[in-house]
Formats: structure tokens, sequence, C-alpha cells
């Protein structure tokens, strides 16, 4: 589905189908661009296959601004573990100064923000390859801009946009029993929300720090 068609099914299931528009086509532009982030944090949808030059002695690699998290990587065809700074911590104390030149064996986070520590540094050249689950690339703006996930998802996004239009307490959409409804109907496809902190715990790998909040 485009752009235009989630707004157009939108206003048919909302009856916000006449001018004036309780929700402007900016509004919900900006509810569909929420609700694809929402369903990629939620359901990890959309995974990239990315491949990064390697330098003799790099320390870090920077991740995409997409970014959530690395699920697999590999340098030179051989498997390299994902692993927290914690854990690494743990079982080899001192590791991040006293970091030999040889084939990576290991992916660290949560050692810089956006980027992963490289242990131990290459001794030579090479390329990492790595899974990333990702946010989308680009934002809907033109009615003809398609979402990046899956075609069959596309319509629950419009649950999303129910759910941000019904809670708005400052027009005549305003319906707290519907915005709940559609919002259940958004988690049922895509799931449960997971705080910020949650996601942070997952994507750092932390053993240490406190866990998730329930």
């Amino acid at each position: 589905m485009t752009l235009g068609e989630l707004i157009a099914l939108y206003r048919a299931q909302a009856g916000d189908a006449a001018e004036p528009y309780f929700c402007d086509d900016e509004l919900l532009t900006l509810y569909a661009n929420e609700a694809q982030i929402e369903a990629c944090r939620r359901g990890q949808l959309l995974l990239d296959a990315s491949r990064v030059q390697l330098q003799a002695g790099q320390e870090l690699v920077k991740l995409a601004s997409t970014a959530l998290r690395v699920t697999r990587a590999f340098v030179d065809g051989h498997t390299v573990h994902l692993i927290s700074a914690e854990e690494m911590d743990g079982l080899y104390p001192g590791w991040q100064f006293n970091d030999p030149q040889r084939q990576v064996q290991h992916l660290v986070s949560g050692v810089a923000t956006g980027a992963v520590y490289l242990w131990p540094r290459p001794s030579q050249p090479g390329e990492l390859c790595m899974t990333v689950q990702r946010l989308p690339k680009c934002q809907l703006q033109d009615s003809q801009d398609e979402p990046e996930i899956r075609q069959e998802a596309h319509p629950a996004l419009v649950h999303w946009m129910l759910y941000r239009a019904y809670s708005r307490m400052d027009n005549d959409l305003y319906n707290d029993a519907k915005a709940a409804i559609a919002l259940q109907q958004f988690e049922a496809e895509f799931g449960s929300k997971a705080s910020v902190r949650n996601e942070e715990w997952v994507r750092s790998g932390a053993a240490l720090m406190p866990g998730p909040i329930a």
C-alpha cells in the first residue's frame, strides 16, 4: 500500500472523510511514519546484510543511525561472537587496554553509543559482514511512497493511525475506548511495546546492568 492508500483507509475507518478533516494529511503522514517505526521496534521486521572494510589496528565500527542491534557477524568468513562489554570485563580483565592485534574474535557492544568494538583488533585489512536489525531508512513523504515492511503488514499500520487519532483530546474523534481497541489490534499484529531501557538492555547485551522492566 502507498501512503495515500494508508491515509484513505484511515479516513474510511475513522469516518474522517469530509473537510475540514479532524486529522489532515500532514498529521496522518506523521502517524504513518510513527506506525512503521513502532512496528519495526516491536516486530523486528527489517534486516540488513552489511559489509564493512576493516583496517589493520581498527578498534571501532560505527553502525548506521537506523541500526537497532547486530544479530550475527563474520570477519573474513570466520564467525565473530557478539558479547557485551560487561561480559568481556569478566572474561578478560583489562581487555580494552591489553589488546593484541590478530584475528577478530568478538564484536563488543556497550563500549560506545552507535558503534561496536573489535577484539582483538585486526592485524591486517579484512571485511566484517554483519546482519543488522534496523528501523526504516526513509520516511514516507509522497503519497506514492510505500512502507519498507512487507505488504501484508501494511493495513495493520492504520490501527496505529486510528489509535493516535482517537487519543487526541482536542478534537471530535477523541474516544479512549476506540483508541484502546485500535492499539490492541496493532499489538496483535506487531507485539507489545518494550521501553527504550529494555531495548537498550537487549542491544548492549548487558549482563551486569539492571535487567529489563517487566
